[in-house]
């Protein structure tokens, strides 16, 4: 299995493509959060999740919230998951202005591990409304015969960013810890 640390350093070195610049007005990411998948008979699958919020266009109107996974599952033992649905979110004071449904149910069972890559799931928004801007977003899984029926990875959310006095967009603290 891949190591846990550099599983997570994956995650932040994936996410600084999207890091703030020209295109991007401000951009704020959660911690890095990690599950391991208990899977009957098989052999367990690490999978590593970060979102983030950017802001961009015109006054940092556009909001886009995308939630980053990889994995790493030492090889391949069958069907790992039933289901595998990451759900990203651009949240404003935690009201929902737009999610987005991703399926990788096939790319988990097909891929012993993302081999260093992230798969991104994005939601978008456009607004002038300031301040309060996060991402947010769940998994929801069935891991193959345990048994159990579908489950829910609870995110923790990204800080939020807002509009500063000057014009330009900060990041406010999250206060948002990340599930398990």
């Amino acid at each position: 299995m891949m190591p846990r640390l550099a599983a997570a350093a994956t995650l932040v070195a994936g996410s600084i493509a999207f890091a703030p610049g020209a295109a991007h007005a401000a951009a704020a990411c959660s911690a890095p959060q990690e599950k391991i998948f208990d899977l009957p008979g098989k052999p367990d699958v690490w999978v590593g999740a970060e979102l983030c919020i950017y802001s961009s266009g015109t006054s940092g109107n556009t909001k886009k919230a995308v939630l980053s996974i990889n994995w790493d599952g030492s090889f391949l033992g069958g069907t790992r998951f039933d289901k595998f649905i990451a759900q990203s979110r651009v949240e404003r004071h935690d009201t929902v202005f737009d999610s987005n449904n991703c399926d990788w149910k096939s790319d988990l069972n097909g891929n012993a591990s993302s081999e260093g890559r992230m798969w991104d799931c994005f939601a978008w928004w456009t607004s002038t409304a300031n301040g309060g801007w996060t991402a947010d977003g769940v998994i929801v899984y069935n891991i193959n015969n345990d048994g159990k029926g579908d489950m829910r990875w609870e995110l923790g959310g990204s800080p939020s960013i807002s509009l500063a006095p000057d014009g330009t967009e900060t990041t406010e603290p999250s206060a948002e810890e990340p599930g398990s």
